[in-house]
């Protein structure tokens, strides 16, 4: 199965995980902070304007009035109490006209003022005063402070973000190189594929779990070759002495046509049973790379109509035509390639066009001159029951559309692979009620290519 384009990496992932906690961590530090900075700065603004009332309070006096001069952008209220009822000596003008008197000395806010009230200990001299003072300058200052640090934790998560990327790439190197070592995998490449590290981390744990699982891959996909190779090289001798004995019965005279018959049909089976040992056999050579091909020029319209020749009892059953056409342009119909891996291709393709071909209608072939330079054209067309069919997957191994088809599913598979053995290209295609097989093959000797 092929995996989609990933959408989130895990560089990605890292980075956007690392960013959240560090978003977390980071707002809710400096939110903390922040409060104790707020706490700090207007407990020493409270200090400074007490310690500033206090000063005013000292040169103050209501009888006879002596008031000292406020500071700059700031008001006082001068009073003292008689008889329980307040007396204002002095009062600067503006807003402060709207304050009360609070009732207890210390630092209170109302009206966007910040108002320090102090009273005077001497008895001789009863003086109280009342400092205010605009809140503008210590609430810009905490305004500024908060800014600040979430600017900061802006910046530091950004940062800090890009630097996780960055990490992540780099501590990522070691799976990206176990990912391109896993894609030259293969059934012909299975043992000691990705190189192990000694980081004695998990990165040379999971190396070394992959290579100890592709062994036991290995070591169950030689058995089945094994397998397949065993049994049909002991098939290949009890068939053959079979196949003989038939066709020594079959030349004595005197046979009755009952018995005869029996014999050919026994005979006919025999060389079927042949026929699939053999590409079993090209199955177990092909899964291990172990075939060789013995190449030579071949005349195909020789083999396709001796092939065509051979089917004509299964053609005769279905009451299916035969359509051959050779092109007469063609340069020539002699092809490059090995003899019995050509003839399995051939064969394999006219037995899928029979077996699926609606009965009553013509199978087609055609040889032609390829576009391909040097290359010739075969193709195979047989109409269908539908109008077309999904081929994507019909050149995989052991594929069948249903359950109930008849077949091992390894025809066309085993035609795409001699094809490719042979330096050629194959393709399938169905539309129109009717599904066709090309190939095309080379008609001289390529580079690498000997006789």
């Amino acid at each position: 199965m092929r995996i989609g384009k990933r959408q989130f990496g895990i560089k990605l992932k890292i980075t956007a995980a690392f960013s959240l906690i560090f978003i977390l961590l980071s707002f809710s530090f400096n939110l903390y902070c922040y409060r104790k900075i707020r706490m700090l700065m207007i407990s020493d603004n409270d200090a400074y304007l007490i310690a500033r009332a206090k000063t005013l309070l000292d040169k103050t006096e209501v009888l006879p009035a002596i008031i000292p001069l406020p500071d700059q952008n700031t008001s006082i209220r001068v009073l003292y109490h008689s008889a329980g009822k307040p007396i204002v000596v002095f009062q600067s003008p503006g807003i402060i006209k709207n304050i009360r008197t609070p009732a207890k000395t210390g630092v209170t806010d109302t009206l966007g003022m910040r108002v320090a009230y102090v009273v005077s200990n001497n008895e001789d001299n009863p003086a109280e005063l009342m400092l205010v003072r605009s809140a503008d300058q210590l609430n810009g200052n905490l305004q500024y402070l908060l800014l600040l640090l979430f600017t900061c934790s802006l910046l530091s998560v950004l940062l800090a973000g890009l630097i996780a990327y960055i990490l992540s790439f780099y501590l990522l190197q070691p799976v990206q190189r176990i990912i391109n070592a896993a894609k030259l995998i293969n059934a012909h490449k299975l043992r000691d594929v990705i190189p192990v590290k000694k980081t004695n981390d998990e990165l040379q744990e999971l190396t070394e779990t992959i290579n100890t699982m592709l062994v036991r891959i290995d070591e169950s996909l030689r058995q089945q070759q094994n397998f397949f190779a065993s049994a049909s090289h002991e098939l290949k001798t009890p068939l053959a002495i079979m196949r003989a004995e038939i066709e020594v019965h079959l030349s004595k005279p005197g046979l009755t046509p009952a018995l005869s018959n029996l014999m050919e049909s026994q005979l006919t089976e025999i060389n079927r049973l042949q026929q699939v040992v053999q590409e079993f056999l090209l199955v177990s050579q092909l899964k291990s790379s172990g075939i060789t091909l013995h190449r030579q020029q071949i005349d195909l319209s020789l083999v396709i109509l001796r092939l065509f020749n051979r089917f004509q009892t299964f053609m005769q059953q279905k009451e299916l035509s035969t359509d051959i056409d050779f092109d007469q342009d063609a340069e020539t119909f002699l092809v490059i390639a090995d003899d019995d891996k050509l003839n399995i291709l051939l064969m394999n393709l006219i037995e899928n066009a029979i077996k699926y071909a609606v009965p009553g209608t013509p199978i087609s072939c055609a040889v032609k001159q390829s576009n391909i330079k040097d290359y010739i054209t075969i193709s195979f067309k047989n109409a269908i029951n539908e109008e077309s069919f999904p081929t994507e997957n019909l050149q995989n191994a052991f594929h069948r559309e249903t359950i109930e088809a008849n077949g091992a599913g390894i025809g066309l598979w085993l035609v795409k692979e001699i094809t490719n053995l042979h330096n050629g290209k194959f393709s399938i295609e169905s539309s129109n009620f009717f599904f066709e097989a090309v190939v095309d093959l080379p008609t001289t000797l390529y580079p690498g290519m000997d006789l």
